[in-house]
């Protein structure tokens, strides 16, 4: 509840992932597709 006006999402679950200087390069919301994931950090 503390990050949800910080990182702005009203819906859990809510799934972030940021780049190593902490830019948000995508959001699930609901669910998580594990290729996604993957692919994200190969």
């Amino acid at each position: 509840m503390e990050l949800a006006p910080v990182y702005g999402f009203e819906f859990t679950p809510t799934f972030i992932f940021f780049d190593a200087q902490g830019n948000e390069l995508w959001r699930d919301i609901g669910g998580l597709d594990p290729q996604k994931v993957r692919d994200s950090i190969q």
